[in-house]
């Protein structure tokens, strides 16, 4: 006779399964040694390499950035850009370093516009060879290196090598986004790369890149000298040519990376920086987190629909805010100053009804309050509390589908995050003002929100997300369910998220979000939307008290986190 499964015990497991499905039960990684956190295991592995070589959290981040661009080609690569921010501890100073791709020299307004319509060209921004802007991703990993590494670049760079050569593991994530851009891949360069006789790579195939191989290693003996003005140079501009783009041999030699001052702002005792604009991302994190510090968030419940309710209503005014009035301060003054003062968000906070949803019709003017008028992510701190966030990426998956098979690359479809029409949204519905239409060397508005946080003048926490304009909340969340409502980092970042960016009308929220909080976040006014998960975040902490190091990889994802073994 078989012996039965008591029922208690069988109830007890699906609600543990269910429960640990939204991250509930997963615990930090640890470490006494340093952390880095990334959204991949072979990147993990290669900062963690490099951190026990005697890398510091620099070296470390951006070894795991190469090795990304070997793993996740459909997320981030050498044909992208990206920012980071970075804190040494000799120097006590936050640093933001931008990397983010510019549009080529021949680039203009209306060069996404069918002149006999007047209409948008479809998908003229997002794929083919008008979709690429210059990259800045092997610039800027050069620059980091040089400027604040340990190591030697070809010692940076020599885990990715190894990836690409030897090959890896295909997994889930990388098995689905070939089969889902199977067609495209198919009818460009990259079918004998990606695909086998035809066919996508399967999850556990290995899957190996010579060409790419070949390309990380000239970079890491010549500091990306011919990628910016050399043969690879040269491979880039025929290939983007080839797709209809505009990039010149002159763009590339021409491409700077630039140093900023980082956008810092205290919430509830934590002093915390993240990227100035082009990116968006730290002026709304600051807006959002000064607007929602004036309401008690630990005496509602993590969770609730009066919760949801406040942290959307700040989005809201945030997204509102950075449609009109961000893009590349380069070319257009920002209200920087404005949009993260205190006072400011003081004046937006007033709008926000506490039971109620009072919908944001217009922007508001920060400059009265101003002083002076699909992505991969990276998280790593070292033993010393050196501190390294990294965001990268080449915009939509595979980037503009541009493949340049002599590098082994994808080239980016950043162009995208430009308005490139005064009447459509871009890719990731988000719509924007003149401030962010297209002009010759200039940045696109971009969501990448590297982001550091310090507690008592001390190294705490180093995060930031992938997802478009879902990073901001995302990174948002995380630091409302750390600070607010005291979570561990890992579970802080698997709870279920909501994402609001004011147009299009919708309020977002995760499925694992309760059919009552559905139902209650509509009878407050909004308009509600479950989706499948969206954004893909990492993390790492250090509890100085303990001089213990801890770390978070998405639950959402394949990632993970680990720290050096001594």
């Amino acid at each position: 006779m078989k012996k039965r499964f008591p029922y208690f015990f069988a109830i007890l497991l699906l609600f543990v399964c269910f429960s640990t499905s939204i991250g509930a039960y997963r615990q930090p990684s640890w470490s006494k040694s340093g952390m880095a956190a990334t959204p991949h295991v072979e990147a993990t592995n290669a900062a963690v390499t490099v951190l026990e070589q005697g890398g510091n959290a620099v070296d470390a981040a951006v070894a795991a950035a190469f090795a990304l661009s070997v793993v996740e080609q459909y997320h981030s690569g050498l044909g992208g850009g990206e920012f980071a921010l970075i804190r040494m501890v000799k120097d006590d100073k936050v640093v933001a370093l931008d990397a983010r791709e510019s549009a080529p020299s021949q680039a203009h307004s209306e060069m996404y516009i069918d002149p006999a319509t007047g209409k948008k060209i479809k998908y003229s921004s997002s794929r083919g060879g008008l979709a690429v802007g210059t990259p800045g991703s092997v610039a800027g990993r050069v620059e980091l290196v040089q400027k604040f590494g340990n190591l030697s670049l070809s010692k940076v760079v020599n885990p990715s090598v190894k990836l690409a050569e030897e090959g890896f593991i295909v997994d889930r994530f990388l098995a689905t986004r070939t089969k889902g851009h199977q067609d495209r891949l198919a009818n460009g360069n990259a079918s004998d790369v990606f695909l086998e006789k035809g066919q996508p790579y399967l999850r556990g195939e290995l899957l190996k890149q010579p060409a790419l191989a070949e390309t990380l290693t000239k970079v890491s003996k010549d500091g990306g000298k011919s990628f910016y003005a050399g043969e690879q140079a040269k491979a880039i501009v025929k290939s983007c040519k080839d797709a209809g783009g505009i990039i010149t041999i002159e763009d590339l030699a021409g491409y700077k990376i630039i140093w900023r001052e980082p956008i810092e702002f205290d919430y509830r005792g934590h002093k915390i920086y993240s990227m100035p604009p082009p990116s968006s991302g730290g002026v709304c994190l600051a807006e959002i987190l000064n607007i929602l510090e004036g309401f008690p968030l630990n005496y509602v419940e993590q969770g609730s629909a009066e919760s949801y309710h406040l942290i959307a209503s700040a989005f809201e005014l945030a997204f509102a805010d950075r449609a009109y009035w961000l893009g590349d301060p380069d070319f257009t003054p920002q209200p920087t100053d404005g949009m993260t003062s205190p006072e400011y968000a003081a004046k937006l906070r007033e709008k926000i009804n506490r039971h109620y949803r009072n919908p944001v019709k217009d922007h508001d003017d920060p400059w009265a309050f101003d002083d002076d008028s699909n992505t991969s992510h990276i998280s790593v701190i070292d033993r010393d509390g050196n501190m390294c966030s990294i965001t990268t990426s080449v915009n939509t998956s595979f980037g503009s589908h541009v493949f340049v098979p002599e590098l082994g690359i994808f080239l980016n479809s950043t162009m995208d995050d430009f308005v490139t029409s005064p009447t459509e949204p871009n890719n990731y519905d988000l719509i924007g003002s003149e401030v962010n239409r297209v002009a010759p060397q200039k940045r696109p508005l971009s969501s990448m929100s590297p982001t550091l946080v310090l507690k008592d003048d001390l190294p705490y926490i180093a995060l930031g997300s992938v997802g478009g304009p879902r990073i901001i909340s995302s990174v948002a969340q995380m630091l409302i369910n750390i600070i607010d409502y005291d979570l561990d980092i890992q579970a802080a970042m698997d709870v279920p998220r909501i994402h609001m960016q004011w147009r299009p009308d919708k309020l977002y929220v995760e499925k694992e979000i309760t059919p009552e909080i559905v139902k209650e976040l509509n009878q407050r006014g909004w308009k509600v939307y479950q989706q499948s998960n969206w954004s893909l975040s990492q993390a790492v902490m250090h509890d100085a008290a303990t001089a213990e190091f801890f770390g978070a990889s998405d639950a959402r994802g394949v990632g993970s986190a680990e720290g050096p073994s001594k």
